[in-house]
């Protein structure tokens, strides 16, 4: 343990390589009546049970299922947030993918929806190297959370009796970064919103992007398969088959559409064509 050097650590390692020496040094041992004593917490909320052996000692302990609805919340939740790996390296493959699949280097306006009300700050931002003008749409009704400096050059619009602010045949393109199946948007559902993106999109190659999860499999390994089982219980709002967007999107009226596989997501392309 003295050889062990803090250069390169982060400062939660620092402080734990430090508090193990100082033990080290003095020759006592961890304590583990606190680990003991945030177990019996968890026992007595429910989230854990106790095993005993004959003896009535402590054997095994196992999560109950208000547990896994714990983590089931915590990962619906940064599901919600889009949390995905290498932000910067995520958003530059698949832009410069739709770049090459759409035919646009840089767009008039783009309008990012969230059908949550978490507005990924870092997409706004990205959104705006890409267009000369954005909007943002989301389920939020107010944005004084954010600062000026966050929406910053930033048009926000709002959805009225079902109907967006913004008029017929206005935007280019349009983004939906985490798409889903049930949502609770102004009192419209996927298609409806869906119908109204396409009425303010340009008439002529006009363009809706949708990101969703794609579906993944199990393993043969039967612990990992448990914790990809709670990841997949608690994302099932966000995973959809190909043909599911598919006939979501010809279904809105957006045709000639194309669809592929991005780093486990499923990316879209609906395009309008209104003058057919």
């Amino acid at each position: 343990m003295e050889n062990l050097s803090a250069k390169g650590l982060n400062e939660y390692e620092n402080r734990l390589l430090t508090y193990v020496k100082k033990k080290e040094k003095s020759g006592t041992n961890l304590s583990t009546s606190s680990f003991y004593n945030n177990l019996s917490n968890l026992e007595s909320r429910g989230l854990i049970k106790f095993n005993l052996n004959h003896k009535g000692r402590i054997e095994t302990v196992e999560p109950t299922p208000l547990a896994r609805n714990v983590i089931k919340t915590l990962l619906q939740f940064f599901m919600d947030s889009t949390v995905i790996p290498d932000f910067v390296k995520f958003d530059e493959g698949l832009t410069n993918l739709i770049i090459e699949k759409s035919g646009k280097t840089h767009l008039d306006n783009l309008m990012g929806v969230w059908f949550s009300e978490y507005i990924h700050l870092r997409l706004v931002n990205w959104y705006k190297n890409l267009a000369d003008e954005v909007f943002i749409l989301s389920s939020k009704e107010n944005y004084e959370d954010y600062s000026k400096t966050d929406l910053e050059d930033v048009r926000i619009s709002k959805v009225h009796n079902k109907i967006i602010r913004e008029p017929d045949n206005f935007i280019e393109m349009i983004a939906i970064p985490n798409y889903k199946k049930k949502i609770h948007f102004y009192g419209m559902d996927r298609l409806e919103i869906l119908a109204e993106l396409y009425r303010i999109l340009r008439p002529n190659n006009g363009m809706v992007i949708i990101v969703a999860k794609a579906p993944f499999p199990l393993t043969k390994d039967i612990a990992a398969d448990e914790i990809l089982k709670i990841y997949k219980d608690s994302i099932s709002n966000s995973i959809f088959s190909k043909e599911e967007i598919l006939q979501d999107l010809k279904t809105s009226g957006f045709k000639n559409n194309e669809i592929f596989d991005y780093k486990g997501m499923i990316v879209a392309i609906g395009r309008t064509n209104k003058s057919e």
